[in-house]
């Protein structure tokens, strides 16, 4: 059942049918924003690709990846070496207190971390 309203652009006292614009229905309305968010989405999905290129050729962008990587990887690869040593190989490695490490090390790579992306934001 669709509900009609009178035209506010029609003249006053006009009452005839042609006038009276149908209200839509809500079906319509959902169907209408689901377009617009449609719409709304292919715009941000172009943009958020045009962004990824530009930084994927940046190269600071690049060696500041590369370097990252590098990092964590001589950290795992440090870690796993020790504990190869110490518990596979049964070499009597130093007694290393590991609950008073890890917070020093976060705090490190927190600073790291910062000062590499106050570099890149000056470069």
């Amino acid at each position: 059942m669709t509900e009609a309203t009178p035209d506010p652009n029609a003249a006053p006292g006009a009452g005839r049918a042609d006038t009276i614009t149908p209200k839509p229905t809500f079906e319509q309305r959902v169907e209408g924003f689901g377009r617009e968010m449609g719409a709304a989405g292919e715009r941000l999905g172009r943009e958020a690709e045009a962004a990824g290129q530009r930084l994927a050729n940046d190269p600071t962008i690049q060696r500041a990846g590369e370097t990252a990587v590098r990092l964590w990887g001589l950290i795992v690869l440090a870690a796993g070496l020790w504990f190869l040593a110490d518990v596979t190989l049964k070499v009597d490695m130093p007694n290393v207190p590991w609950d008073d490490v890890w917070p020093p090390g976060l705090i490190l790579l927190g600073v790291f971390i910062v000062v590499r992306g106050m570099g890149r934001r000056r470069a």
